[in-house]
């Protein structure tokens, strides 16, 4: 049986995740810290400008072939790195700030 692609729910802690988070769209993206950009997932592991390692990568990619061209990426090269889809991290992130404005 070939091994598939599943999305995961999974409870993070989204400071911890921003802190190690590569922001990409293609090839090339931001560090999700400090916004240094022109950064390559397949060969930086830390933030030139911040020194963040990178340990998420996150994408609003919606093309399904082009996120398992990622995925593929990642497993071919045993990247350490695991890709959140940035629309659901968004959600997260404004969520927790609508909690926190409102006093929740």
């Amino acid at each position: 049986m070939a091994l598939q692609s599943v999305r995961v729910w999974q409870t993070l802690d989204l400071a911890k995740v921003q802190e190690g988070l590569m922001v990409i769209e293609d090839l090339y993206g931001a560090c999700g810290k400090c916004k240094q950009l022109g950064l390559n997932y397949t060969k930086d592991r830390r933030c030139p400008a911040c020194g963040a390692e990178f340990k998420y990568l996150a994408t609003r990619l919606t093309d399904p072939a082009e996120v398992i061209k990622i995925l593929k990426r990642i497993q071919a090269d045993s990247l350490p790195l695991q890709l959140i889809d940035r629309a659901d991290l968004e959600r997260a992130g404004a969520h927790d700030a609508a909690r926190a404005l409102f006093g929740g």
